[in-house]
């Protein structure tokens, strides 16, 4: 997700260094050597640079963006359909993040780089963890799915953060709104919109026109017959 904020600080770090097609001699901060540009590609309005290695010919590729910054590394087949699919989630805005605490600069600063992970800190990660997989964020810039709240608690002592993945997020956030749609259109109280559909009236108590309806109608008891008393 790149926001209006962080095309502004790309862009003034742009200024400062800029990545192009004829880049030589880059350096960038946890790989050997230096890189040089070999293709460059734009996914919804942002720039990409293919860089490898100068000194390390089998070493394979990494992808920066305009400003230097490590998206994706690992990368073998350049551009490939697999690589430009990352690169897409990599630019793809969500309507509302998992925890508005960390950014995607700060994850990135923190060491993990691909901008498709969406960061949180504990207490998110606890709350998405019970509708979406949560994985572990590394500062190698590598990740592990988590499997139960004590991975959480472990990692988030030692300084760790999380992350979803943004498809899946957006999935969740799409199945939130379905399910809130349909509450809507059944619940009875609008204050009760919380993902149970009809809670019920806010007021249990029966109308008077409702009681009326309810009441029984027991017709008057005739009076038994006299009998007859033989004259």
């Amino acid at each position: 997700m790149i926001s209006e904020e962080q095309r502004k600080q790309s862009s003034k770090e742009q200024r400062d260094f800029e990545v192009n097609l004829n880049t030589e001699n880059f350096s960038i901060k946890g790989f050997l050597g230096t890189w040089h540009t070999v293709d460059s590609t734009n996914v919804g309005g942002v720039d990409f640079f293919l860089m490898k290695n100068d000194t390390y010919a089998d070493m394979a590729n990494i992808v920066v963006d305009g400003g230097g910054r490590l998206v994706l590394d690992n990368i073998y087949d350049g551009f490939d359909e697999h690589t430009a699919e990352l690169l897409r989630q990599e630019v793809m805005e969500v309507p509302k993040l998992p925890d508005e605490t960390i950014s995607v600069d700060n994850m990135k600063s923190y060491g993990y780089s691909w901008g498709g992970m969406l960061p949180m800190n504990e207490a998110a990660a606890l709350e998405v963890m019970q509708n979406c997989n949560v994985y572990l964020l590394y500062t190698d810039n590598t990740e592990s799915m988590a499997t139960d709240k004590t991975q959480i608690a472990a990692h988030a002592a030692k300084g760790g953060i999380f992350g979803v993945e943004k498809v899946e997020w957006i999935q969740q956030l799409e199945r939130e709104n379905y399910l809130k749609f349909a509450e809507m259109s059944t619940e009875d109280d609008y204050s009760m919109i919380d993902g149970i559909i009809n809670n019920g009236k806010k007021d249990e108590k029966p109308s008077i026109i409702e009681r009326l309806k309810a009441a029984k109608y027991e017709p008057p008891k005739a009076e038994p017959e006299r009998a007859v008393r033989d004259l």
